[in-house]
């Protein structure tokens, strides 16, 4: 039989899943920002433009 590190491939796969939601998140940020400034003229919600 041969033994493999504990816990090691699904840590990499969850590490790889993070990686992939963060970046997701980052886009969606960016594309709201951007439509929020195409829209309002401005990136903050919270000024009046």
């Amino acid at each position: 039989m041969s033994e493999r590190p504990i816990g090691q491939p699904e840590d990499n796969i969850y590490t790889i899943l993070l990686m992939i939601a963060s970046v997701i998140v980052l886009v969606g940020t960016v594309y709201l920002v951007a439509r929020h400034q195409h829209f309002f003229g401005t990136w903050n919600p919270f000024t009046k433009a």
